[in-house]
């Protein structure tokens, strides 16, 4: 069985109750860290989510994101969610910067573990450190360096961030160790091969940080390859444990289309429910919101479908960019709007057919949930390998649902008021099962009571 990043990571020495993981290098960074978060979130850890530098905002990821709050105010964000990104505003609102020194050390306490981004590498796949650099706090207990694995067999001068420091490391490692590939060439021009990106990782990060931290664990992480060859050879030039971390497939080649049922009747509530205004914003655009987060922070995203019988939605949804799909036989029951928007996604997905598909379904009268919560739930299914996902509370499940394409005949022979729900239940072991954090974030609204009962709730609370 393949390694995840726990597991390699546990496996350089001793693992301390609280740790913190300092990531350096280049070549997914900030993947591996929120892979990681979730990982520790999955073992019931509360995990805080930083930078020593700066990373993207987690506004612009979907995340949970504390920006230029005490450390009260962040540990209050766990309440969200068990994965909190915290940090400064950093120009343009894109980016994060790194937490005053003695807010990190306020907050730790209230977490079970840290993953830092502590350097940074301006999407490069390769690195090499200045001697400022990375920026590693005290606290550090694991040091994790990446190196992308795209990187090799490339010229160095145009994959490596920093190659001045590599000029100067090849100039002083020149004469020790075996000839590498492609070293009659400058040293600009030189061929960047496992064994000589080992060299260089060993003399730019990992002595250094030896004398620095003594006692952090260290490993480096080659990203994006499963070939135990190139890990093998890398190992031969460090002196710490080497691990291959393959893209997950799944994730690299799933689309996602997105579909909102929002052609229901409404009958309980007294009035179009869909159209009602909570907190100044009818009902159906809060997760229209959610879908302009997620088709701004994924790639996997392959269509956005809204199925409703109100010219009004549809015709927001127009304005959004989004696919509306009128529904003109509503009366026949939820599994009219679901097969729908299943037609119609395919017919707005214009790749070559070669991919992996998934249908995930939404409501539209569930506005608490967040889209932090939904691009979670959607990186934690396409890594489980499941082939059907859904949020849920304890024993309770909810909405969205997600659906491998496989499921596709049986969704479409659904009948009447009955919705994907069905298929779910018929393969329980297939399930996905996504904590959401915040029960609230489940809650839809069948009438007006419900709307009240929630009100007086909240108030209560």
């Amino acid at each position: 069985m393949k390694k995840m990043l726990l597991d390699m990571l546990k496996s350089t020495g001793r693992w301390p109750e609280k740790p913190v993981i300092s990531l350096v290098g280049a070549g997914g960074k900030t993947t591996c860290a929120y892979l990681l978060a979730e990982e520790l979130a999955g073992e019931g850890k509360k995990v805080l989510v930083t930078t020593t530098t700066h990373m993207e905002h987690p506004n612009f990821l979907g995340r949970n994101g504390a920006i230029d709050q005490s450390p009260e105010e962040i540990a209050a964000a766990l309440e969200r969610s068990p994965i909190v990104t915290a940090g400064t505003s950093g120009p343009g609102g894109m980016k994060m910067r790194a937490l005053p020194e003695e807010v990190f050390g306020a907050v730790l306490p209230y977490f079970d573990a840290a993953v830092i981004e502590a350097d940074g590498s301006k999407r490069h796949p390769f690195k090499v450190p200045a001697s400022h650099e990375p920026v590693i706090r005290k606290e550090t207990t694991h040091i994790m360096i990446l190196a992308g694995m795209p990187a090799m067999g490339r010229p160095l001068c145009r994959v490596c961030f920093r190659m001045e420091e590599a000029e100067k490391l090849l100039l002083e490692t020149e004469n020790r160790g075996p000839a590498e590939d492609g070293r009659d060439g400058s040293l600009a021009e030189r061929i960047l091969t496992p064994g000589l990106a080992g060299r260089l990782l060993e003399a730019g990060y990992v002595q250094p940080l030896k004398r620095q931290f003594p006692d952090a664990a260290q490993m480096i992480l080659l990203n994006q390859t499963e070939d135990a060859a190139a890990v093998e050879e890398l190992q031969k030039s460090t002196s710490v444990p080497v691990f291959g971390m393959p893209s997950d497939p799944v994730r690299a080649n799933g689309r996602i289309h997105l579909i909102l049922l929002a052609a229901g009747f409404s009958r309980r509530f007294g009035e179009n429910k869909l159209l009602f205004k909570l907190d100044g914003r009818p009902m159906y655009q809060y997760p229209m919101e959610i879908f302009r987060t997620l088709k701004a922070v994924r790639r996997d995203i392959a269509s956005v479908c809204v199925v409703s019988q109100y010219a009004r939605i549809l015709e927001t949804a127009g304005e959004y960019g989004f696919c509306p799909a009128e529904n003109r036989e509503s009366a026949e029951g939820i599994s009219s709007s679901l097969k729908l928007g299943i037609k119609k996604s395919r017919e707005a997905d214009k790749t070559d057919g070669t991919e992996e598909h998934f249908y995930c379904f939404f409501v539209a009268d569930q506005p608490h949930l967040r889209a932090d919560t939904v691009n979670r739930f959607l990186d934690g299914f396409l890594r489980s390998g499941k082939k059907i996902g859904c949020l849920a509370s304890g024993d309770t499940t909810g909405n969205p649902v997600i659906f491998h394409e496989s499921y596709v005949p049986e969704l479409m022979g659904l009948k009447g008021d009955t919705g994907g729900k069905k298929v779910l239940k018929r393969h329980p072991e297939e399930v996905f099962l996504c904590d959401v954090g915040e029960e609230l974030q489940l809650h839809d609204y069948d009438s007006r009571q419900s709307l009240e009962d929630r009100r007086i709730k909240g108030n209560a609370e």
